[in-house]
C-alpha cells in the first residue's frame, strides 16, 4: 500500500532529500525570511538560479555529445567572467573528451554600441566587459585544460573574417557545441554566417537570450538573427533543451523533423 506521508521517509535516507512534514512539501521563504531582502539579494538570488540552470544544461549536453559520438570543438560567443566557459571546461574533463579544443570569441571591451536593441538599458555599449586578461586568468585559476583554450579577440563583424572562416573550415575540425551568448541582433549575424561551415550532423546550438529584452518579441534582437539564419542555413534545426525562461538549444540535422 502507498503512502504519501513525508514522516514515512527518514531524514537522511538514501534518497538524498531532506524530508518536510507539511504542505507545501517544498521549502519556500516566509515573510520573516524576507523582512530585509534587498537588491543585493535579488541579484545573488537570480544569478544562483539562473547559473544552475546553465549548468545543469552542460551537464546534459556533454552527455548527449558523448553517448552521441559527437566529435568536435566547443566555441562560446560571448565570455564575460567565463561562467559558461568553466562549466563547460569542467563538463569536458568529466567526459573525458581531451581532443577537443575550446574557442572563446569576444570583444573582451564589452558590448558595442546598440544600434537595433537601444530600449534594453542594460545592454549599452562597453557592458558585460571581461579583459582578454582576467578572462584567461580565471580559465588559469579552474585548472582544466588550459592548454586547449584559444581566444579571438575583437567584435564579431570585424574579427570574423572570410579568412578566419577558411582557416577554420580548412582545418578539417568542426563544432560540437556552440554557446551563442552575444545578446545584439548585429553582433549575433556575423555569428551565424561564421559557424554555418563547421557545423555537422549532432552539433548543438545553445542560444542563450533568447527570450530577454523586447519583452520576448522575437522579431527582435538575437531571436530575430537566428529565425533569418535558420531560413538561409543548409542545415535544419531539432528543438532540443530549455535553458532556463530564457535560452533553448538546438541539434542541426540533415533532415527535416517536426521535434522543433
Amino acid at each position: 500500500m502507498s503512502s504519501d506521508r513525508a514522516d514515512d521517509f527518514p531524514a537522511g535516507s538514501a534518497t538524498g532529500i531532506r524530508t518536510l512534514a507539511r504542505e507545501p512539501w517544498v521549502e519556500i521563504a516566509d515573510g520573516a525570511a524576507l523582512a530585509t531582502w534587498s537588491a543585493e539579494d535579488e541579484i545573488r538570488y537570480n544569478q544562483q538560479n539562473r547559473q544552475s540552470q546553465k549548468l545543469k544544461f552542460f551537464r546534459q549536453v556533454f552527455d548527449f555529445l558523448k553517448e552521441n559520438e559527437i566529435a568536435g570543438d566547443y566555441h562560446e560567443y560571448g565570455c564575460h567572467r567565463a561562467r559558461t566557459f568553466r562549466m563547460a571546461l569542467t563538463e569536458a574533463r568529466r567526459k573525458n573528451l581531451h581532443d577537443m579544443a575550446f574557442w572563446a570569441f569576444d570583444s573582451f571591451a564589452g558590448l558595442p554600441a546598440p544600434e537595433t536593441e537601444t530600449s534594453v538599458g542594460k545592454w549599452t555599449q562597453g557592458a558585460l566587459a571581461t579583459s582578454e586578461q582576467e578572462f584567461l586568468r580565471l580559465i588559469g585559476e579552474h585548472g582544466i585544460y588550459t592548454d586547449k583554450v584559444h581566444t579571438v579577440k575583437g567584435l564579431y563583424g570585424v574579427s570574423l573574417t572570410p579568412a578566419l572562416k577558411r582557416q577554420f573550415a580548412s582545418s578539417g575540425r568542426k563544432i560540437a557545441l556552440a554557446n551563442i551568448d552575444c545578446d545584439l541582433y548585429e553582433s549575433a549575424v556575423p555569428v551565424f554566417d561564421f559557424i554555418e561551415p563547421l557545423l555537422q550532423a549532432g552539433s548543438v546550438l545553445y542560444i542563450d537570450d533568447l527570450f530577454v529584452g523586447n519583452r520576448g518579441n522575437p522579431d527582435t534582437g538575437l531571436a530575430k538573427a537566428f529565425v533569418e539564419y535558420r531560413q538561409r542555413s543548409r542545415w535544419r534545426f531539432v528543438r532540443h533543451l530549455d535553458i532556463g525562461w530564457w535560452g533553448r538549444s538546438y541539434i542541426a540535422s540533415d533532415a527535416e523533423s517536426d521535434l522543433i
